[in-house]
């Protein structure tokens, strides 16, 4: 874009607001907004958009992307609520796609390019869209604004055409994956301290009386384990000096907690990694595992350490319950005491979704908006009726199947598949760097989003996304990404 034509546009822009403002001043409101708390929270966010594009010199909607995908990973389900105005709804998630989304079609047309690409993976998605978006039409007359929210789990999928755009500029991607990097090393001294401290994050740490960090244990786990990779593939001789000892810590802290999902999808991308010959990663992380295990096992039995005892039952009762999928066993520790019943949870509620959508409407599934609870809780415990207000079967794949049937499903298979097919050429390639981390990140979280409620909300769906049209892009411009400095 041209100097002259981006002023142009700037003044257009402002020129139109001013007029906005303007006239609703004269009226005596702002659409019926708090005028005063929209201005200060908009002053504040221009601001601190400025900042990040001075200090990085890159374009505002890469900087605007960084910044809430890092607000996602350490802020998580507390930063999934901001709002520039109480009376103004606008979520991070949106309001990012909204800004960088069509700043990614403006751009698109000045390029003179069309704003995806022309492979399968690009195809897929866009199908994934449009069929999507069609049974959003006819859902949205019988559901209102619950269709729309649930529809969110489809139209995040956009983020992988910004991500992908974004992923062409060396600095752009090296700015992104400095914010996955940064945020995910960060995350379990944000854990911790939220354990230790929950009063003040819960009370204290608060924006318009909302926490500003508030964590969803599965996605915390499921982002530390990403960091792990990340630390891991992105350093350099010496620098693996310290970096790998720091992604062995991060493994474990991932093992030590107790979230079983994240650590199932980081040990299968470590199989993936071991099958595809790349044997570094898992021979740093099993020697690390073994020793952290063995120094347990010595303050159990040696010195009879109540700590270590726990630890080592919990890793026992966690094991168990992976098999233990009618929830039948009993646990030696407290804190392993629900894991059966998860299971059974679960168990229970896939199969009464499956059952209603093929019942129901099988190819199309029931649509955005549609109760896929209301069954499994008649089932499962009637008490529950009108305190359960969860709305996703804790499976991506059975919430397409309920949301969009066999037709969603297909669609969503073959996206992964492709997905899975390039992720496998590129570990086969023995490519390094940012992009073999990417791809690991992206199978990380989708491992995870088959046991909870992931890709359906913006705390992972956005980074999600974001990490496949990074891991993609990359892919696409080898050249690029070998100058991606670390």
């Amino acid at each position: 874009m041209t100097p002259s034509v981006r002023q142009a546009l700037i003044f257009a822009v402002c020129g139109l607001v001013a007029v906005i403002l303007g006239w609703q001043l004269a009226d005596g409101k702002v659409f019926s907004f708090d005028f005063t708390g929209i201005v200060a929270a908009g002053a504040v966010a221009i601001s601190a958009g400025a900042v990040l594009v001075r200090v990085f010199r890159l374009p505002a909607d890469v900087a605007l992307l960084g910044a809430v995908v890092f607000g996602y990973i350490l802020g998580n389900r507390g930063f999934a609520q901001l709002m520039l105005a109480p009376s103004l709804p606008i979520l991070p998630a949106e309001a990012a796609l909204g800004l960088a989304g069509g700043w990614w079609i403006v751009a698109s047309a000045f390029e003179r390019r069309l704003p995806w690409d022309r492979d399968w993976l690009n195809r897929l998605i866009l199908l994934w869209l449009i069929v999507g978006g069609t049974r959003l039409f006819f859902d949205v007359r019988s559901h209102g604004f619950l269709a729309i929210r649930d529809f969110a789990m489809v139209y995040y999928a956009t983020f992988f055409f910004i991500a992908q755009r974004m992923a062409r500029l060396p600095a752009a991607a090296r700015y992104l994956g400095g914010c996955f990097l940064v945020a995910t090393v960060l995350l379990p001294i944000g854990v911790e301290l939220y354990g230790l401290f929950p009063r003040f994050f819960v009370i204290d740490l608060t924006v318009q009386d909302s926490p500003l960090i508030y964590y969803k244990g599965d996605l915390a786990y499921t982002f530390v384990a990403i960091g792990s990779f990340l630390v891991f593939f992105v350093a350099r001789d010496r620098h693996r000096f310290w970096a790998w000892p720091l992604a062995a810590l991060l493994f474990l802290f991932v093992a030590a907690g107790d979230n079983r999902a994240s650590l199932c999808g980081a040990i299968l991308v470590l199989v993936g990694l071991l099958v595809a010959w790349r044997w570094q990663y898992a021979a740093v992380h099993v020697f690390a595992g073994a020793v952290a295990l063995a120094v347990m096992i010595v303050l159990s039995v040696g010195f009879q350490n109540a700590w270590a005892s726990n630890r080592l039952h919990g890793i026992v009762d966690r094991a168990r319950s992976v098999a233990d999928v009618r929830g039948l066993a009993s646990y030696s520790t407290e804190e392993s005491s629900s894991k059966g019943d998860n299971n059974r949870f679960r168990l229970v509620w896939w199969h009464t979704v499956v059952l209603d959508t093929w019942n129901g409407n099988p190819w199309f599934g029931l649509g955005f908006g549609a109760d896929l609870a209301k069954s499994f809780v008649q089932e499962y415990s009637p008490d529950l009726d009108e305190e359960f207000t969860t709305r996703s079967p804790h499976n991506i794949f059975l919430s397409v199947f309920g949301r969009m049937g066999l037709a969603g499903v297909l669609v969503w298979t073959a996206l992964l598949g492709t997905a899975a097919i390039e992720t496998w050429r590129t570990w086969r390639r023995q490519d390094s760097g940012w992009i073999v981390a990417f791809w690991c990140g992206v199978w990380v979280i989708l491992v995870s989003a088959c046991f909870g409620v992931v890709l359906e909300g913006p705390m992972g769906a956005v980074p999600f996304w974001t990490l496949l049209g990074l891991a993609h892009g990359l892919g696409r411009k080898p050249s690029e990404a070998e100058t991606i400095p670390t």
